[in-house]
């Protein structure tokens, strides 16, 4: 057992990235690296592993719909977070393996963003069964709206034409130091909450427990935060292209 032990922290270290959230450094990562060890001498391919996850992800997306209740929910959340371990095995395989690539960044960075779209719609969809209600079903379909058209947002303003450089998977998300002014520690703190809430993995599963002790179904408890950023989102980066490319200036 020690031995199998300090094979799971090699990888981990092995494997690790230079710079990454909290939730991946203490939880998710580690636990990933059993993953990663029980893979590395089998012919997966990094690939595979994020089609596997996002082949698992669709079970989650099934019990919210079909197993109404906090019960439900907090199996759909448990789900979610084995395919988020895959997620993390991915890449991590890849580092061990020496297969890493910037095409498979950019195929992990398409299936989250599909993994988002099936989770906000499922999440929608429960609340339209559980609820009667066909108002939940457009809300649904405006998610889905939501996560795609910030999903193209996002691919624009990391276009070299756009951003003057090429800008992969994640780099954008990366931490900045904390500014010195108290309106950029301002700025600072809400876009770390932003980041936050967005990364659904790190705190659906608080979310799925408090779901056992309110009267709300705990769907409406996930999408309004969820949701609620990235219309922030939207609206932030909409404008930012806007003053940039709708200006006459931008032509001289």
């Amino acid at each position: 057992m020690a031995g199998f032990i300090g094979a799971i922290r090699q990888v981990y270290r092995d494997s690790q990235k230079s710079e990454d959230i909290a939730w991946n450094t203490y939880v998710a990562r580690p636990l990933a690296a059993v993953l990663v060890h029980l893979l590395r001498s089998t012919p997966l391919t990094p690939n595979q592993v994020t089609f596997l996850g996002g082949f698992v992800f669709v079970f989650a997306a099934v019990a919210l719909i079909a197993w109404p209740g906090p019960v439900g929910f907090l199996v759909a959340a448990l789900i979610v977070q084995f395919s988020y371990l895959l997620d993390c095995a991915d890449g991590q395989l890849a580092r061990i393996k020496q297969m890493t690539s910037e095409v498979g960044a950019h195929l992990d960075f398409l299936m989250d963003e599909f993994k988002a779209l099936l989770l906000v719609g499922a999440a929608g969809i429960r609340l339209w069964v559980v609820e009667d209600d066909i108002l939940w079903l457009f809300v649904a379909i405006g998610a889905v709206f939501i996560v795609s058209a910030a999903t193209s947002l996002t691919n624009f303003i990391r276009r070299p034409e756009y951003a003057g450089k090429a800008v992969g998977p994640g780099e954008s998300a990366k931490k900045r130091a904390l500014p010195k002014s108290p309106v950029g520690k301002v700025i600072w703190l809400v876009e770390a909450v932003a980041r936050y809430f967005v990364h659904y993995p790190s705190w659906i599963i608080w979310i799925a427990i408090v779901g056992f002790f309110v009267p709300l179904d705990t769907a409406i408890l996930f999408l309004v935060p969820f949701l609620g950023v990235y219309i922030l989102y939207m609206g932030r980066t909409s404008l930012s292209i806007l003053l940039k490319l709708g200006t006459p200036g931008f032509y001289r």
